[in-house]
């Protein structure tokens, strides 16, 4: 019998950032993991200057000027991905989003980061948590669906999702 990965959220500090990034290069595909920025789907400057951009200005927190939060998803100790926090501008509501390096899928591990999410979404004074993903990405839609997502497929191919908490 396999043992459970432990998991928890670190908030991301210099250090945690540059193992952060060092994790989705090499097991994300860059458009998993940021926008669309500069020539094609590969890692390239824009793409990295956006990551650290992301990420330090995300370190104030939801009462911050971008009034977000991340946090690094560790496994056993180790970067295994990325989850957040943001205020959406309804009344006590935050989306959340999260991407895992592919060698941390399937093991439990966005299950228990979407979890602690929760768990810090209800500590900071919010009702409801709401996310967004593609029709075609079951993973998440499992994921959400357990956590006690209430899922709507929209006819764009988009899949909205909430959790009252």
């Amino acid at each position: 019998m396999s043992r459970s990965p432990d998991v928890r959220l670190a908030d991301v500090d210099e250090p945690v950032l540059a193992r952060l990034l060092c994790l989705a290069q090499v097991d994300a595909s860059a458009d998993e993991v940021t926008p669309r920025l500069g020539d094609g789907p590969a890692w390239n400057v824009e793409r990295l200057d956006w990551f650290r951009a992301y990420h330090r200005a995300a370190a104030a927190g939801l009462d911050g000027p971008a009034a977000e939060k991340s946090w690094a998803v560790l496994c056993d100790g180790k970067p295994a991905g990325s989850t957040r926090l943001k205020r959406t501008g309804q009344d006590n509501t935050a989306e959340t989003g999260i991407w895992l390096g592919r060698n941390y899928r399937g093991l439990g591990v966005g299950g228990a980061a979407l979890r602690l999410v929760l768990a810090e979404a209800r500590r900071a004074g919010l009702h409801q948590v709401v996310a967004n993903t593609t029709a075609g990405n079951v993973g998440a839609q499992r994921l959400l669906s357990a956590a006690g997502a209430v899922l709507r497929h929209d006819d764009d191919g988009t899949v909205s999702a909430a959790v009252v908490l």
